[in-house]
């Protein structure tokens, strides 16, 4: 499942692309995992086997998981664009856009009504 969107030739998105993967077992336990841990059980399950994944600080037994499903997919750190320092609007800068769209609205709608 390799989707490379809108990127230049020979070169993946997915080079540029993490995700967060969910798994939850039957006995009330829930891991977060990487794109690359998540493939390991993917992996396993489709293999058909029914033992025991070993991480390095954590093991998922098969049989008992009840739920495993992507959680979110993100840019990683180097892609992403950096954090805006902008301020929040406030109600006054809120009002001030409603009558400045207003203004263009009624420009606009008198333009038409004279041709």
């Amino acid at each position: 499942m390799n989707q490379s969107v809108g990127s230049m030739p020979g070169q993946s998105n997915e080079d540029h692309i993490d995700e967060e993967w969910i798994v939850k077992l039957n006995t009330g336990g829930e891991y977060s995992l990487s794109k690359n841990q998540a493939l390991i059980i993917q992996d396993a399950i489709a293999s058909g086997n029914r033992g025991v994944i070993m991480f390095k600080t954590f093991s998922i037994s098969i049989p008992y998981i009840a739920e495993f499903f992507l959680k979110k997919r993100f840019f990683k750190e180097n892609y992403q664009l950096p954090k805006g320092d902008e301020e929040p609007w406030t109600e006054e800068d809120r009002l001030r856009a409603k009558e400045k769209i207003k203004q263009i609205k009624e420009k606009f709608y008198n333009k038409n009504n004279k041709s």
